[in-house]
């Protein structure tokens, strides 16, 4: 099937699945359910997409520059330890609270539809108050000598930066959902404004540090989200009545997604903490540079999977299993291709890349790159499979698959990071990665060739 053709398809199934809103608050812009939409339509709403997804990645990766450019390595180390509590927190939001809005909202009309959306900021709001007890818990442990006592002024900027990126999160993956893609596009550019400048001025008068990094980023998050809310004020309508019913309706969709993403998040996250315990605050740096060359290529390779994730669920549904597989193979072939090119960059010149853009003190990693770059690959090569798994109801058995980069982590990942630094750290992660990607592979193709599909189905 042609690129296009395909990315027509895929955007028209997201749009059929498109929630009405309501008319007295917003104009349609949409067309009634099954109506066939413009190519050039479909094209506009992928190179949004795709223009979105470049600019929160560009951000992330500048951010990552300009902390190694003004401060220490240790800085970066400390900086990596806070942005991995904010991953997790963000991956597990993700499970509970936005999949299963994406799957439920295109469902309801108009006062349901806000109902449900106002449900869904409660359940973030709760999340975000977790989150922020939970840093809180860590602060107070630090600051009393559990732990690595550098991290205490950046957990102490976490207890409020983390809800403030949470709640930015979850403004972005609602206005996904809802197919408000230049709402998110703006959102996310008017951010990456205010946090470059924001540390660009911190690092001229040479005030940069970790924690003051993540005071910069809350701050212009929590702006960011007030817009939003204000902007958006007329499509959700909290009730706590409403919210406690879709809660339980909610974990029933979201149970397995959020435990497979809690065994896959530990599995991978926890690299960096052993680093930190294990060797050095510096050694983290090292990794959180080399993982962020390695991110290059990122907006490119996430758009792309953007695009194939609701394909394998619209052939399913359309063509059956014997289908999915046929697709799952053809997407997984179209995919090495431009990450292999990726993987031949970093294998040749990623070490120069190193050091031009995070600095000559790290110099001598190239090899890291290397291994995290081939990393990268074997992810994107395994992506299919995993969407595919989801597709058919099966979230429960890529939970289990899921163990398997943990047990190695906890395993032989655990032992190279304590002989060998950040170089044993990455060939964990690719150890743990190529088997579990294996495993997946193996168990998706060992399915019979007929599958029920729940009511719930991803």
């Amino acid at each position: 099937m042609p690129r296009s053709t395909e990315t027509e398809i895929t955007v028209i199934a997201e749009i059929e699945n498109a929630e009405t809103f309501p008319v007295s608050k917003v104009k349609r812009r949409t067309s009634l359910v099954g109506q066939v939409f413009a190519s050039e339509t479909a094209v506009r709403q992928s190179i949004v997409s795709l223009a979105d997804q470049a600019v929160a990645s560009i951000t992330n990766f500048l951010t990552g520059i300009i902390i190694a450019r003004a401060c220490s390595k240790e800085e970066l180390g400390l900086y990596m330890l806070g942005f991995s509590v904010v991953l997790f927190m963000m991956d597990m939001q993700t499970s509970l609270i936005t999949t299963p809005y994406m799957v439920y909202a295109p469902r309801l009309k108009e006062r349901a539809h806000a109902l449900y959306t106002g449900s869904t900021l409660i359940h973030q709001l709760a999340f975000c108050l977790i989150a922020l007890l939970g840093v809180m818990c860590g602060a107070f442990a630090v600051s009393n000598g559990i732990g690595i006592r550098a991290l205490g002024p950046v957990l102490q900027s976490l207890v409020v930066a983390v809800s403030l990126i949470m709640l930015r999160e979850h403004a972005r993956r609602v206005s996904f959902a809802r197919l408000r893609l230049k709402t998110a596009f703006i959102f996310d550019a008017c951010i990456a404004v205010g946090q470059i400048s924001g540390l660009l001025v911190l690092a001229h008068f040479r005030l940069l540090s970790a924690s003051r990094a993540f005071w910069v980023i809350g701050l212009v998050c929590g702006i960011a989200v007030l817009g939003w809310l204000w902007s958006d004020r007329g499509f959700y309508e909290p009730r706590m009545s409403e919210s406690l019913a879709d809660l339980r309706k909610n974990w029933t969709l979201g149970k397995w997604v959020f435990a497979s993403g809690l065994v896959w998040v530990l599995s991978v996250n926890l690299y960096p903490w052993l680093l930190a315990a294990f060797d050095s605050i510096a050694s983290t740096g090292v990794w959180a540079a080399c993982l962020g060359v390695v991110s290059v290529g990122s907006p490119v390779i996430m758009g792309i999977q953007n695009l194939i994730g609701p394909k394998v669920a619209h052939v399913y549904a359309a063509k059956g299993h014997v289908a999915l597989r046929g697709f799952v193979f053809k997407t997984t072939a179209f995919v090495a291709a431009p990450v292999s090119f990726l993987c031949l960059v970093m294998f040749i010149w990623g070490g120069r890349l190193l050091t031009s853009f995070y600095g000559p003190q790290y110099a001598g990693n190239g090899l890291i790159v290397a291994i995290l770059a081939l990393n990268v690959l074997i992810s994107a090569l395994a992506f299919s499979f995993s969407r595919a798994l989801f597709a058919i109801d099966r979230a429960n058995l890529d939970f289990l698959v899921n163990f398997t980069a943990l047990f190695i982590m906890i395993t032989a990942g655990l032992w190279l990071v304590r002989a060998f630094g950040p170089l044993g750290a990455a060939f964990g992660m690719l150890a743990a990665n190529s088997l579990t990607s294996a495993v997946r592979a193996v168990a998706f193709l060992k399915l019979p060739g007929r599958i029920s599909i729940g009511q719930d189905a991803i």
